[in-house]
C-alpha cells in the first residue's frame, strides 16, 4: 500500500483528479446516452431524478473536480508551499468515486452522500485556504468566497434534488455555473495572454498582447452583480432583470479577447482552443441575456454554450497543457489531440444550434457522442502522462506548440 501511495499519480492533485473527472465525465454521457434513448439505466427510485443527476454529474462531478484539481495544483507555484499528496489525494480521490456510485444508489442512501460530499468539500477548502492564508497570497483570495459560494450550492442542490424539486435545483445549477465563470474569467485573464506571449518568438506579436487591468476589475464586479442577481431573482423579484449585468459583462468580455491577439494562434491548438472557449464565454453570456427578452433562444441551449464550448473547451486544453507542463514534457499536441479540441466546440455549437432550430434529440445525441469521442481521445494519449513519473520536474516553461502526428 505504501508503494501505491508513493506512485506518480498521487505526487500532485492533477494527475489524479483530471484522470477520474475525464473518465468520469466518459462514463455518465455514456449513461445518459442510454437513458435519452433506450429508458434504460437511470431509474425512479435513485437519489436524483435523471435529468438531475445529468446536470450534478457534469458540472459539479466533472467541472468542479477538474477545477480543483487545478486549483490544487496550482496553489503550490503561487505560494511555494506543497499541496495535497499521497494518502491525502488518494482518500479525496476515494470519496469522490463513492459519491459517484451512491448518486446512483437508493434514496435510503441520501444522509451518507451528504456527509461524504460535505468531507470532500472540507479537505479541498482547507487545503487550499490554509496554503493562501499561509503565504499571504492576497491576489488569490478571492477564490475562496467563490469556492464557499459553490459548496454551499451543490450541498443545496443535491438536497432539493432529492426531494424532486427540480425547476429550482436547475435554477441552482445555473447559478453555480455563473459563478464558475467568474472562476474561468479570473483565471483565463492570466493565463491566456501569458500563454499566448510566450507562445511567439516575434516581438511585434508580443506587442499586439494588451493587458487590461481597468477592464478585469470592470468584468469582476459586474460578473458578481449578474451571477448574485440571477441567483436571487428566482426567489425575489428583483428591480432589475439580470440580463442587462449579464449583456455587459458579454460584451466587456469580448472586448477584452480582442485584446490578445487571438487571430494570430490558429496554427497552435493549445493556444486556438483557450482562445475559442473564451469567446464561447462571451457569446453564451450573451444569449443568456437575449434569452431573457426573446423566445428564440432558450435559456437552456445558452447555459449548454457555456457548459461545453467554455467549461468542456477549455477543461480539455488546460489539462492537456498542465499534464504535460507539470510532468516536463513539451508542449506539443498531436494531430488527434487537435481534432479533440475541434469536437467540443462543434459540440457546442451543435447543441445550441440544433436546438434552438427544433431538433433536440440530434443536439443532445450529436454533442454528446462528440465530448464522448474528445474525452477518450485526451484518455488514450493522457492517462501514460498522468500514471507516470515526469521527464523533467524543472521544467514549466513553453516550447514549441507545433502539432505533431500521432
Amino acid at each position: 500500500m505504501n508503494q501505491f501511495v508513493k506512485a506518480p499519480l498521487w505526487s500532485l492533485a492533477f494527475r489524479p483528479f483530471f484522470l477520474l473527472a475525464s473518465l468520469a465525465s466518459v462514463l455518465s454521457l455514456c449513461i445518459w446516452l442510454v437513458y435519452l434513448n433506450y429508458g434504460l439505466l437511470l431509474n425512479q427510485q435513485q437519489i436524483l431524478p435523471a435529468v438531475v443527476w445529468h446536470i450534478h454529474e457534469m458540472f459539479f462531478g466533472f467541472t468542479l473536480m477538474v477545477a480543483v484539481g487545478f486549483l490544487l495544483t496550482a496553489v503550490q507555484t503561487w505560494t511555494g508551499l506543497k499541496s495535497l499528496q499521497g494518502y491525502s489525494l488518494l482518500v479525496l480521490s476515494l470519496i469522490w468515486i463513492s459519491i459517484r456510485l451512491l448518486l446512483l444508489a437508493d434514496r435510503a442512501y441520501l444522509p451518507g452522500l451528504l456527509v461524504l460530499q460535505l468531507i470532500w468539500w472540507v479537505i479541498v477548502f482547507f487545503s487550499f485556504s490554509r496554503l493562501i492564508i499561509k503565504a499571504r497570497s492576497q491576489r488569490n483570495y478571492i477564490f475562496l468566497p467563490l469556492l464557499f459560494s459553490l459548496m454551499l450550492l451543490q450541498l443545496n442542490f443535491i438536497y432539493w434534488g432529492s426531494l424532486g424539486e427540480v425547476e429550482l435545483v436547475i435554477h441552482l445549477a445555473r447559478s453555480s455555473i455563473l459563478i464558475f465563470s467568474i472562476i474561468v474569467s479570473l483565471i483565463a485573464g492570466r493565463i491566456i495572454p501569458l500563454f499566448t506571449r510566450n507562445g511567439f518568438l516575434s516581438v511585434q506579436i508580443k506587442g499586439k498582447i494588451k493587458s487590461t487591468p481597468r477592464l478585469d476589475w470592470a468584468l469582476l464586479i459586474f460578473s458578481i452583480l449578474g451571477a448574485s442577481n440571477f441567483l436571487i431573482s428566482y426567489f425575489y423579484i428583483m428591480p432589475i432583470s439580470p440580463a442587462w449585468a449579464l449583456l455587459i459583462v458579454g460584451v466587456l468580455h469580448l472586448i477584452r479577447l480582442s485584446q490578445w491577439a487571438g487571430i494570430y494562434t490558429l496554427n497552435n491548438p493549445l493556444l486556438w482552443s483557450l482562445h475559442a472557449s473564451y469567446l464561447c464565454l462571451a457569446s453564451g453570456l450573451l444569449l443568456i441575456a437575449i434569452s431573457f427578452y426573446s423566445d428564440l433562444v432558450r435559456i437552456a441551449d445558452a447555459f449548454h454554450l457555456i457548459t461545453l464550448g467554455v467549461f468542456g473547451g477549455m477543461i480539455l486544453a488546460m489539462i492537456s497543457r498542465v499534464s504535460l507542463g507539470h510532468t516536463g514534457r513539451p508542449m506539443q499536441v498531436n494531430s488527434w489531440m487537435a481534432l479533440a479540441f475541434s469536437m467540443i466546440f462543434i459540440a457546442a455549437i451543435l447543441r445550441t444550434v440544433l436546438a434552438m432550430i427544433g431538433q433536440p434529440l440530434w443536439a443532445w445525441n450529436s454533442s454528446a457522442i462528440l465530448w464522448v469521442a474528445a474525452f477518450s481521445i485526451f484518455l488514450r494519449f493522457y492517462i501514460p502522462i498522468l500514471i507516470t513519473p515526469s521527464l523533467d520536474s524543472s521544467s514549466f516553461k513553453n516550447v514549441s506548440l507545433k502539432v505533431t502526428r500521432p
